[in-house]
Order: structure tokens, then C-alpha cells, then sequence
């Protein structure tokens, strides 16, 4: 099965401010794709080239994943003008609640393409819910 996203939620941002979130969903069933784009920003409300995103939670379950055997976990990156950076390795069943602070986009990004989101997966099976917050660059 290929890798299914679907976007739960879009709010817009409020006065020049961050405040608008994303919620995207994506499941994938023992999957090996590599560099799936799971979020393409520039359709979401209010984009502007440059726009970021923060990932503020996420909740996932891959099947008893180990991120050192090369089977059964994920990565999340961000998409860059000239390369992409990781935003997070995911195995087994986990959250991150963003008490720590949002994993922010360290992406060099001036494009259509900032905000944008991949996965690449190595035989996983599961699911990534994956809340996000746009940054002031976003319009209301």
C-alpha cells in the first residue's frame, strides 16, 4: 500500500502572528518509499512562499520498530531549497507532547516549497498524526 495522507485541520493564522495549525494524518502499510511528500504546504490557507512549519505534537504507531535494524521506522524531514533536513526518527509507539518546545524548521527555504514535509519509511507499517503551527510568514 502506498504512503495515504488526508489533512485533518487548517486554521488560519491569526494577526501577524503564529496561531494557525495543521493536523495531518498519514498511514502507510510496510512501506519502503523514500522522499514522500505528506504535506504540500503551498495548498494550505494562507501560504506565501517562505511560510514555515513547526511540528508541535505528534502521536504514532509503527510495528515494534528499532531505528538501528533498518526495518520498521520512519523519518519525517523538512524540505529544503537545496536539501532536506530531519525533523524526527519514529519507531515502535510513542507521542511527543511539545512540552519541550515545537521542532522547528531548520530548512533553508525562500520557495513554494517551504513548509512542505517528507517521509521516508524502511518497511514500516503504522501511522503518524502530526500537528503543526504556521509561522507569521503565513497570512490570515
Amino acid at each position: 500500500m502506498a504512503i495515504a495522507t488526508r489533512t485533518l485541520k487548517d486554521t488560519v493564522v491569526g494577526e501577524g502572528a503564529y496561531g494557525g495549525k495543521v493536523t495531518v494524518l498519514i498511514t502507510f502499510d510496510d512501506s519502503t518509499a523514500s522522499n514522500t511528500n505528506v504535506l504540500d504546504a503551498s495548498g494550505l490557507d494562507g501560504h506565501a512562499n517562505g511560510a514555515m512549519l513547526d511540528i508541535t505534537r505528534l502521536w504514532w504507531g509503527i510495528n515494534n520498530g528499532k531505528d538501528d535494524d533498518d526495518k520498521n521506522w520512519a523519518f519525517l524531514e523538512f524540505v529544503g531549497a537545496s536539501s532536506d533536513t530531519l525533523a524526527i526518527n519514529l519507531a515502535g509507539t510513542g507521542y511527543y507532547d511539545g512540552t519541550a518546545g515545537p521542532i522547528t524548521n531548520n530548512s533553508t527555504n525562500t520557495t513554494a516549497t517551504s513548509g512542505d514535509m517528507e517521509i521516508s519509511c524502511r518497511g514500516a507499517s503504522g501511522h503518524i498524526i502530526m500537528e503543526l503551527r504556521k509561522d507569521a510568514s503565513f497570512t490570515s
